[in-house]
């Protein structure tokens, strides 16, 4: 038992280190963004492919409603990861038989990524501070989830990159959404 606990606290700590070096090269004054024209929907679409078997494992609906959006520049792997960060965090804290939903549509010049989990949801108090680095609003429960705090601010960092915006919103109870908006066309930094 303490060979396991041993070997647990090492992931921890592998994914805290990966975590710090992500956030490390977004600290310089340009960030290392690999930029290609985008689709997001196939992009959405292989994410939620690739993690809809931790759903099933953990008993939890994950479903997609995705639009057509119209391409935009960005940097792949870091989308992907900025993704990843989030269902990884919904599928954490969502219960089993509860419902986690990604949706994109386009909106105004921009498109609008949410992920929309039926977990505990989050107190008002905590929202503000949410994509600090090293905040967690449960510290036992994160560390026995494998959380660092590290997760939403990697995400908020690459949104931020790529001259978007993250923000979340939830009620005790009902559950958390964290909605990206992404510029595209002419109102994107990065064209």
């Amino acid at each position: 038992e303490t060979i396991l606990s041993n070997l647990a606290e090492v992931d921890r700590l592998t994914a805290m280190t990966k975590s710090l070096l992500t956030l490390a090269q977004f600290a310089g004054d340009r960030p290392p963004l690999v930029l290609q024209t985008l689709d997001l929907p196939p992009l959405v679409k292989e994410i939620v492919s690739e993690l809809s078997v931790l759903a099933h494992e953990g008993g939890i609906h994950l479903q997609t409603e995705v639009k057509p959006v119209p391409p935009f520049m960005g940097d792949a792997s870091q989308l992907k990861q900025a993704l990843i960060n989030l269902l990884d965090n919904a599928l954490r804290h969502t219960p089993s038989d509860g419902t986690i939903t990604v949706r994109v549509e386009s909106q105004d010049r921009s498109i609008r990524l949410s992920v929309e989990d039926t977990g505990p949801g989050i107190d008002s108090q905590h929202l503000p501070h949410l994509f600090g680095r090293f905040y967690r609003i449960d510290q036992a429960r994160d560390r026995q989830s494998g959380g660092t705090g590290l997760g939403l601010a990697i995400v908020k960092e690459i949104i931020e990159a790529h001259g978007g915006t993250i923000s979340a919103q939830s009620q005790v109870g009902s559950g958390t959404t964290f909605t990206i908006t992404l510029p595209t066309g002419e109102e994107s930094p990065l064209t």
